[in-house]
């Protein structure tokens, strides 16, 4: 790879490479020159492997960074025999001692023998059981030090005055496995900021311990084994702006312990034994921002309240593997500025619908691996910026259509392992993001099954035909029989369909050549479709040519081996050019053959359907060589969908009947003006419209059907209803293209005479009875007589 590099930007780099390697150079002639006992190696930093007083001790030092001495099974060490490495940066950020043995001297006579004039950080590690104690005169002379972490293995005692020299110390860890702490040894330091007690056998913390650290602002007391928090204990630190106490056997916290921390800004609780948390723990923490409490012990079963109630700087909060059953409503009241909350590996079973109605400001919420068994219809209804939302692993079976349509910033969805069997078509009809949906390890198919006369009727709806550009879309390890188009043409970026049972993955498979690829707009770049029940049949292999010759799809898993046939291709081709050419004679031929048919369309509302199934198709399909376009019509509440039927009707070439029915007119024209209704009827071509009285009683109807056009409009129970409608079929028959070409108007001819056979056969209906279960549209009725 060939990089461009300025004139003098080459100049700068060469000579500081130069400089670094002329620098190591002279440390390694400063430090290794003289000591025979000493190895030298390294190049930038120098390394050094000595023998001292019989011991190996190995030494890295980066001049003006670092000096790293670590001993090997050293139990006695004489530091004045360490090699001196004085050169001109003879101040190191830290020096650290590891596995070395306590020195007799103080630290300060060590560095100086070493070469090290100064340092602002001390790291003295001990694995092994000392039998030495820290005393003051360790530390004389280390006045520069900021930061000292003293990690020690045994029985150690720390005597009050131990730090007296240390004013300067902003930092301190003390990692000390049995270890007893008086608040006097923290006396000398009034500038200390951070306090880690960790990895110890305390069991109690003393009394008054924060007295003199009135500055403290970070105090981790992690893995000390407390079991008992006095109730004062954080009375000297109202500077405290980070607290941890994980890991350790705490099982009650007082009402009070927080109270004093009025700037506590942090706090970390996991990994202990809480089995109630008081109601208002953080009553007095108002500017709490983040809450950990994870992987507690004991079942907490139930949060408080107010547990988190008017806190109006908390942004995180994560409570996972608590054992938590249930969350009341008013848990996060008037604490809006939330933008991720976590309640992961609980035992939620339930969430009330207004326990988020505060959380506008909301980016992530992680409910995974809960009991959830339903989402209310409510229950995201407030969080319009939530971008990511992860269900995982609950029990939920069926999600509503209005559950996810406040979602509008939504681009991550998790719902794998649910037990989920129906989910709405409208799903994600608000959202415009670049999601990524994961719908994987359910139960999922798509397929609604409906009764009419008797007979199960299945329709296949696609939640996803509003979604586009989709980052993923995660559907295997359902049971999925077909592929829905919309699936491949809106554009996804990776698709999975693995372990489903899919048989054609475009269409039905038959006469799969006569559909268009084409409508493919966008490249899809990966898909999964391994472990289905595909058909080897040339339709499938034709299609999965398709994208990966326009589109350069990677199929991951295809599998040749199921299919032999697809191998090869040359059959599937062969047979495709075959096909092509047969249809071109047989539609030649049928240029030549008298058939004459004529469409209907049928229009009505999804709630007429029993209806229309039972009262107007008998009809109209005794009627021969006519063919019947049933178009129900289930939710267009809204007037940009009105205006595409309408414009639609423009365009078509068949006649249209139209059940104008109460539920029609609600389903299809809620929130259009009355006038326009009308207006459109009259201009609507080659349109009769039917007026029936299903469903509840609406003003706007009883006008429409008032004051009706009666060329193009007919009443059910009016005498002479099926003359009236064929007179009218007949009337436009004459008018209209059939669906081939004839050589005289003999099959016109034909087709009146069908006509006529049907008016004689069907007598107009003298009475109607209305049907017994019509939807509920009491919501409309408001609406119905304002617009009259």
């Amino acid at each position: 790879m060939n990089i461009k590099i300025a004139p003098m930007a080459r100049n700068i780099v060469y000579w500081l490479l130069v400089v670094l390697s002329l620098e190591a150079v002279d440390a390694k002639r400063a430090t290794c020159l003289g000591y025979p006992n000493c190895i030298c190696g390294g190049t930038l930093a120098l390394e050094v492997d000595c023998i001292v007083s019989g011991q190996t001790v190995k030494i890295d030092v980066l001049p003006g960074v670092y000096v790293n001495i670590k001993c090997e099974n050293s139990t006695f060490l004489n530091y004045n025999n360490l090699p001196n490495f004085n050169n001109r940066r003879n101040i190191f950020k830290t020096v650290s001692f590891k596995n070395c043995p306590l020195p007799s001297t103080s630290f300060k006579e060590v560095l100086t023998n070493i070469g090290v004039n100064k340092t602002m950080s001390l790291i003295y590690q001990n694995e092994k059981n000392i039998t030495q104690n820290f005393d003051r005169n360790h530390f004389v002379g280390l006045e520069d030090l900021t930061k000292l972490l003293i990690s020690v293995n045994g029985v150690i005692f720390l005597p009050d005055n131990l730090f007296m020299d240390l004013n300067n110390l902003k930092w301190l860890n003390l990692r000390i496995k049995s270890v007893n702490i008086s608040k006097e040894i923290f006396k000398p330091l009034p500038r200390l900021d951070t306090l880690e007690i960790n990895h110890n056998r305390m069991t109690n913390m003393p009394n008054n311990i924060f007295e003199y650290l009135i500055g403290l602002k970070k105090f981790s007391l992690w893995q000390s084994n407390i079991s008992i928090i006095p109730n004062d204990i954080f009375e000297g630190v109202r500077e405290l702006e980070e607290l941890d106490m994980s890991s350790n056997d705490l099982r009650i916290l007082p009402s009070v312990t927080f109270y004093p921390l009025k700037n506590l800004k942090k706090l970390t609780l996991f990994s202990n034994k809480f089995s109630v948390l008081p109601d208002n723990l953080f009553a007095q923490n108002k500017l709490l921002s983040t809450l950990i409490i994870l992987n507690n012990d004991v079942k907490i079963k139930e949060l408080p309240k107010n547990l988190l109630r008017n806190l109006q700087y908390l942004k995180q909060v994560h409570i996972q593997r608590c054992g938590i059953e249930i969350i009341y409503t008013n848990l996060f009241t008037n604490s809006s500025r939330i933008n991720n909350i976590s309640l992961a590996h609980n035992e939620i079973k339930i969430l009330p619908e207004a326990v988020f109605n505060d959380q506008i400001n909301l980016l992530e919420l992680d409910i995974s691996y809960n009991n959830l068994e339903s989402l209310g219809i409510k229950l995201f209804s407030s969080l319009v910026r939530l971008e990511r939302l992860n269900l995982c692993c609950n029990s939920i079976t069926e999600i509503s259509g209005l559950t996810f349509l406040p979602l509008i910033s939504l681009t991550y969805l998790n719902m794998e392992r649910n037990n989920l069997k129906v989910i709405s078509s409208n799903l994600f009809e608000n959202n415009r993001q670049r999601l990524s949906i994961f719908f994987a390890y359910n139960e999922l198919d798509f397929e609604n099954k409906i009764l009419v006369n008797n007979s199960w009727i299945i329709r296949r709806n696609s939640p996803f035909i509003n979604t586009h550009n989709l980052q993923m879309l995660n559907l295997s390890h359902n049971k999925f029989r077909d592929v829905s188009i919309d699936w491949w043409v809106n554009g996804h970026e990776h698709i999975d369909l693995r372990f489903n049972f899919i048989k054609n993955l475009w269409g039905d498979g038959e006469h799969e050549f006569a559909h268009n690829y084409k409508i493919i707009k966008t490249p899809i770049k990966e898909i999964w479709i391994g472990n289905n029940n595909l058909s080897c049949g040339c339709h499938n292999l034709w299609f999965l040519d398709y994208i990966q010759a326009h589109w350069k799809t990677k199929i991951s898993d295809i599998d040749f081996k199921h299919c032999p046939m697809w191998s090869t291709r040359v059959v599937c081709y062969i047979a495709f050019y075959v096909i092509i050419s047969i249809t071109g004679i047989l539609f030649f031929i049928a240029a030549f053959i008298i058939i004459v048919y004529f469409i209907i369309a049928l229009k009505y509302s999804i709630a007429d359907e029993e209806f229309v199934l039972k009262e107007i198709v008998p009809g109209l399909q005794d009627i021969k060589n006519v063919k019947l376009l049933m178009k129900p019509i289930s939710d267009l509440n809204t007037k940009k969908s009105f205006m595409k039927i309408l414009k639609r009707n423009e365009s078509e070439k068949y006649v249209t009947i139209v059940i104008f029915s109460p539920n029609y007119l609600m389903t299809t024209y809620s929130k259009v003006n009355i006038k326009k209704i009308r207006g459109e009827m009259l201009k609507a071509r080659n349109t009769i419209y039917i007026f029936v009285d299903t469903g509840p009683d609406n003003s706007i109807y009883a006008f429409l059907k008032d004051q009706r056009e009666t060329r193009i409009s007919v009443l059910w129970n009016e005498l002479y209803f099926w003359d009236k409608i064929i007179d009218f079929v007949s009337k436009y028959s004459k008018h209209r293209k059939f669906g081939y070409k004839t050589r005289s108007c003999q099959g016109k001819n034909n087709l009146v005479k069908e006509i006529n056979k049907v008016k004689r056969k069907y007598t107009p209906k003298m009475s109607f009875m209305k049907l017994s279960e019509w939807p509920q549209t009491d919501t409309f009725e408001t609406f119905a007589h304002s617009q009259v």
